[in-house]
């Protein structure tokens, strides 16, 4: 299959630069005073106090009245104060849709208190948008984006898909996207190669590769749980050997959720990261009927040509598989959610959106509450997506409302330790320095919904 070569792809983008909105967030030194501050590596509350953020960072955490005065104050009412969240499996828009749609994506992640995206499916414009969001120039969270993905059309050699990943690191992409299709011996080669040069990769898993394979070639994240479902069918059931059907449905009847400790034992012990995107299954092959999955909140940022797409998707997937078989594949996930976690395996919050009934943004808070149903914490969920999210990228500077660390925050309603549901309680967002107060999230989803995507 002919590619374009990176570097005409780069001309292109970067012509595409002109076009982007230019004004920056100005940086001052404010002061968000009267919240309570939640510490997310032990769950502990810092109750009545004032955060100092000095442009895109946190100057101090202090009692109320050490709060220094003669700056600009914004009263948190008594909020509950958690760092800004991430959506770890989200899809950027591409250019063709036009600037206004990838804003009006942008700004669903916002409103919703995500403040960091990492691109799943990326493209040269999104290296231009990458430092437009950095810089201030454009509105949204900060992103983290692959390349163009790796995959049995992409690649049709290991000397080829070798080739790729430097490509890929000399474009300037942050990590290269898995996708199923290539053999063994060319994800090898990708694996290779992306180790000697120092740039992660992550996403799905072939059949033809295998999870131990992935497993010990040191895939940073595998996403959506992808060939768990076959390593969860023993070997002496018909079904074992089976090449899986969206991502293991047809193979519910032989999955065997005990197997799944000794499987996140070995997931732990390789250091590799999970996004488990339950989101996605949880809506697609779940009990709730369409009527109750296009109530929820965030739907109606949809056009009808979008939520049509997504209800026959749904009724595909559902088609093929009986309910029983449905809920005895979303049991085994959880089981399986449950046993990484207590593994000591590292959880990273994702959902796939704009994805299949994930609208961007609403679906993180949704993703958060199937984490809690699979057995985690409301902490273990929320670490998933800030302190974890930190660990996994190597920052040092964000994932905690701390001194010196990144100001990107959420200010809630209501404790999220005691109910994860308070997640959606948003009072304001905190983005690089910048504050949202409910009035300006309410303005960008209007927005949107006028629009609608």
């Amino acid at each position: 299959m002919a590619k374009t070569p990176i570097r005409t792809l780069l001309i292109v983008a970067a012509l595409l630069a002109t076009a982007l909105p230019a004004t920056p967030l100005q940086a001052e030194t404010w002061v968000l005073r009267n919240v309570n501050v939640i510490d997310v590596t032990d769950g502990s509350v810092l109750e009545d106090r004032a955060v100092v953020i000095s442009g895109e960072r946190i100057d101090a955490v202090v009692p109320v009245f050490q709060a220094p005065q003669g700056l600009r104050a914004v009263d948190g009412a008594g909020g509950w104060l958690i760092p800004g969240l991430a959506e770890m499996h989200a899809h950027v828009p591409a250019a063709a849709r036009g600037e206004q749609y990838t804003q009006d994506v942008l700004d669903l992640f916002l409103a919703n208190g995500v403040t960091t995206i990492r691109g799943m499916l990326g493209a040269p414009e999104h290296l231009v948008l990458r430092a437009g969001l950095a810089s201030g120039e454009i509105r949204g969270p900060r992103l983290v984006t692959s390349g163009p993905s790796f995959n049995g059309n992409s690649v049709d050699s290991p000397v080829e898909g070798a080739a790729m990943v430097i490509e890929q690191r000399e474009a300037g992409y942050d990590f290269l996207k898995i996708h199923p299709g290539m053999s063994r011996e060319e994800f090898v080669a990708v694996a290779t190669q992306a180790r000697q040069i120092g740039i992660p990769f992550a996403g799905h898993v072939s059949f033809e590769t295998g999870l131990e394979t992935a497993l010990e070639q040191g895939q940073t994240c595998i996403d959506h749980l992808d060939a768990y479902a076959e390593a969860m069918v023993p070997e002496d059931h018909p079904l074992h050997g089976q090449a899986p059907q969206f991502f293991g449905l047809n193979l519910a009847d032989g999955m065997d959720p005990s197997l799944a400790p000794a499987l996140a034992a070995a997931t732990a012990k390789a250091g590799v990261w999970q996004a488990p995107t339950q989101a996605l299954f949880e809506t697609t092959t779940g009990p709730m009927s369409i009527e109750e999955l296009l109530a929820r909140p965030g739907m109606d940022m949809l056009g009808e040509e979008l939520r049509g797409n997504w209800v026959g998707a749904v009724e595909n997937i559902r088609g093929q598989m009986s309910l029983e078989q449905r809920e005895r594949f979303l049991d085994a996930r959880r089981a399986l959610i449950d046993a990484l976690q207590d593994a000591g395996a590292g959880m990273l919050l994702g959902s796939d959106a704009p994805q299949i009934m994930n609208v961007p943004g609403y679906s993180v808070h949704q993703e958060l509450a199937w984490l809690v149903d699979a057995g985690m914490t409301p902490l273990e969920a929320l670490q998933s997506g800030t302190l974890n999210v930190a660990t996994y990228f190597g920052d040092t500077d964000g994932g905690q409302v701390a001194s010196g660390m990144a100001a990107d925050l959420v200010l809630l309603g209501a404790n999220p330790l005691e109910d994860i549901d308070a997640t959606t309680q948003i009072q304001g967002v905190v983005r690089a320095g910048h504050w949202h107060d409910r009035a300006a999230l309410d303005a960008l989803l209007d927005g949107v919904r006028s629009r609608k995507l």
